[in-house]
């Protein structure tokens, strides 16, 4: 009797501990989950930061950020031991003027240059061009050949460095340093020569001495020659000066603008015809658009001391998308005694690549448009008479450096 009431007590006092205490999670908490911790209370953060861990006092390691090569302000001098580089610009054109159209297929220009590299301060250049001798729808031209090959630049040239100012000269067959500035950023030369060249007949190398000096973004070019050009030799017993300032106002990666301004003293032929000019021009270059703007101011054109003329000329050249450029180009020379002649045009142009290494290959298709009167239509080398032509372009720059 007293076994079932002692059994009967245990159970009762069992069930009524197991009653007091609180119902379990759904999980069961561990031990120190079960113990009550007391948190201290939080203190208002303060403008020191608090102790680094002793794990964490090792520096961090330094991150240097190196920036982009400056862009050159000039074109270096090349130091390479060979440097050859083919340019050929081939036509299809039709032409519309006065009496009998014209339609041929054509080699435009054909230029073959060569470099040697003499030494880490000096080198020797010769260029040679294919041109045509025959006249306008001419079949015959020299010796009977329509096309004959010429030296276009034929040099020894040199540069030392003193301190910040760079000096550079050649000697011989020498670019003209303004059709030189002109030609650095045209790219529009398949299409037409620039309107000073064309319009103005300046030509572009000459028998001379040329001397730059350069200091940060300024740059003096000084030209000494016969002022004959690569037509005669020299005819009389003055000499042509020639000056070309420029300055690089931007030179940035996605913007680059420069000014430029020529001066030009000299006389051509037997008869000393005053051969003088005045003038300045800019060019803008982006990685979207090219574009360039000349004026010149002329006393004497071709044999005709007496001339005088203000010749105004500025091209563009867009990229649409990649591979697909817009161009148009535009000169016209005013004379003092009256009378105009003037060339423009534009162009779709497919560019199916692109290298600086590897040169550049583009197909154009193009029209040109040409007026003249007054005074402007006897010029000789210059266009004459009204006409306008559709051409279909092929252009290639391929160049080839050992180093």
């Amino acid at each position: 009797m007293i076994r079932p009431i002692a059994w009967l007590a245990t159970l009762v006092a069992s069930t009524s501990i197991a009653f007091a205490q609180p119902a379990p999670d759904s999980e069961p908490r561990s031990a120190a989950e079960a113990t009550d911790v007391v948190e201290p209370p939080v203190e208002p953060a303060t403008s020191e930061p608090a102790a680094p861990a002793a794990s964490s006092l090792a520096p961090a390691p330094e991150v240097i950020v190196t920036p982009p090569a400056p862009l050159p302000l000039f074109a270096p001098w090349s130091t390479a031991r060979l440097a050859l580089e083919l340019e050929l610009v081939s036509h299809a054109r039709y032409a519309s003027m006065a009496g009998s159209n014209l339609s041929e297929i054509r080699l435009d220009r054909g230029e073959l240059g060569a470099q040697i590299a003499l030494g880490p301060h000096a080198a020797a250049e010769l260029r040679l061009e294919a041109i045509r001798s025959a006249l306008e729808g001419g079949a015959l031209g020299i010796d009977g050949d329509s096309m004959v090959v010429r030296v276009r630049f034929a040099n020894v040239a040199g540069a030392v460095v003193m301190g910040p100012v760079t000096l550079d000269g050649a000697l011989g067959f020498v670019p003209d340093p303004w059709l030189r500035t002109l030609d650095d950023g045209y790219t529009l030369r398949p299409l037409s020569r620039s309107g000073t060249e064309r319009l103005l007949g300046w030509l572009p190398s000459d028998l001379a001495a040329v001397v730059r000096a350069s200091v940060g973004p300024a740059r003096l070019s000084i030209s000494v020659g016969n002022g004959e050009g690569q037509r005669y030799p020299e005819r009389n017993t003055g000499k042509t000066t020639t000056a070309v300032a420029e300055v690089v106002a931007v030179n940035q990666r996605t913007l680059r603008l420069s000014f430029a301004a020529v001066g030009r003293d000299g006389s051509i032929g037997v008869a000393r015809v005053r051969d003088r000019r005045a003038g300045g021009g800019a060019t803008l270059a982006t990685p979207w658009v090219q574009a360039g703007v000349e004026v010149i101011k002329a006393w004497g054109i071709g044999d005709r001391g007496d001339a005088e003329g203000v010749e105004l000329g500025g091209w563009a050249d867009g990229r649409i998308v990649d591979h697909l450029h817009v161009a148009a180009r535009g000169a016209s020379l005013g004379f003092t005694a009256g009378g105009r002649v003037s060339t423009f045009g534009g162009a779709l142009a497919v560019e199916p690549w692109r290298d600086s290494a590897r040169g550049r290959y583009r197909i154009w298709l193009a029209v040109d448009r040409i007026t003249s009167s007054g005074a402007a239509m006897p010029l000789p080398g210059a266009d004459s008479g009204d006409a306008t032509v559709a051409m279909l372009i092929v252009s290639a720059v391929a160049p080839f450096v050992l180093d």
